[in-house]
This record gives C-alpha cells, sequence and structure tokens, in this order.
C-alpha cells in the first residue's frame, strides 16, 4: 500500500510533464540512477527521509551513478522505428545506447535489474542488452517522454529490424525506468 501512495504522490505532482526545457534548471535533475555492481560513482547512500520512493521499492546502497537530461542526450543518441504496444503503431523512439549509458557506470556484474516508477522490475542480461541494441529512449516520434506517459526514460528493442526478436513480447519494454542494479547473476 505504501508504494502505491509514494506512486500516487509522484505522478500526481509529475503528471503531464514532457522533460525539460533544454537550458532549464530541470535539465539537470536526476532521472536514472545506477548502482550495485558498479566501479563509476558520484552521490552517497540512499536518504530514506528525502528519497521515499527508493525506500517504498526497497533499494538500498551506499552509492551510485547518476545521469541527468543533459548527461543521456550528450550520448551519442540512436533512434529505432517500432510497434508498441506490440502490434500497435510504428513509433520512433530515440535516445542512448542503454550499454553505453551502462558502461559509464562501469559495470562490475553481468545482469541488470531494471525498475519502473510502477515497481515493474526486470532482471536483463547485460549480454543480450549489448547484442540487440537496446536504447535507453527518452523521446517518441521526436517529443520527450515524460511522466504519466512512458517517461522518463523506456527500454526499447528493435524487433522491427532485429530477426532475432521477431515475435518479441513486450516484457522487457520497461517505461517509466528511473533505476538500474547491477548485479552478478547466481550460478544455476
Amino acid at each position: 500500500m505504501r508504494r502505491i501512495l509514494v506512486l500516487a504522490a509522484l505522478l500526481t505532482g509529475l503528471a503531464g510533464c514532457q522533460g525539460p526545457t533544454p537550458g532549464s534548471d530541470e535539465a539537470s535533475g536526476n532521472i536514472l540512477t545506477i548502482y550495485g555492481e558498479i566501479g563509476t560513482v558520484d552521490r552517497g547512500p540512499v536518504d530514506p527521509v528525502i528519497e521515499p520512493l527508493f525506500g517504498a521499492f526497497g533499494m538500498e546502497f551506499e552509492a551510485a551513478s547518476l545521469f541527468n537530461w543533459t548527461s543521456l542526450n550528450a550520448i551519442e543518441q540512436h533512434s529505432i522505428a517500432s510497434d508498441f504496444p506490440a502490434g500497435g503503431p510504428v513509433r520512433r523512439f530515440s535516445g542512448p545506447l542503454l550499454r553505453d549509458v551502462i558502461d559509464i557506470a562501469d559495470p562490475r556484474g553481468d545482469t541488470l535489474v531494471v525498475t519502473a516508477l510502477d515497481g515493474y522490475q526486470r532482471e536483463i542480461s547485460l549480454a543480450r542488452i549489448v547484442d540487440h541494441d537496446v536504447i535507453l529512449a527518452l523521446r517518441m516520434d521526436g517529443q520527450p517522454l515524460g511522466v504519466g506517459g512512458y517517461g522518463p526514460a523506456m527500454l526499447v528493442w528493435p524487433r522491427g529490424s532485429d530477426p532475432a526478436l521477431d515475435g518479441m513480447p513486450d516484457d522487457d519494454w520497461l517505461w517509466g525506468v528511473f533505476a538500474v542494479e547491477v548485479v552478478t547473476a547466481a550460478a544455476d
């Protein structure tokens, strides 16, 4: 219940947000936190008083790497035309390759636990992200992804152009992405 209340408060305050205007103060606001088994960090531990969303989802870390609109837009941008949801209209998504973003954090693990604002999580191998040129979309059809829609960021797979992804369901197309934990997958 606490998770729902925190999410409702966040979405109520940010619904309709379409991303920052370049050069505005909001352009420096952090939209993605990468934590876990990483070598590059630029922030300290979670503060549950001012970061209740992390606490609501049970996320605890001592250090992390932060990304804002400006830093994510400074990474080489890529574009994917694909249907989302599956079978829906084809849209053009753009943003940096997720592997390029993760590389900046210097991953030490082999698996990503990606978390969306609604609490939806998926474990995805880093190798799979690299093999399929997944982007961390920041825009759809040229417009910034806003909170209340698919933003602040979304994982987009090239299922329209990568034959290995033909028929891929939407399970790994996370929208509302705000955190990624880098872990080492447990041995079978």
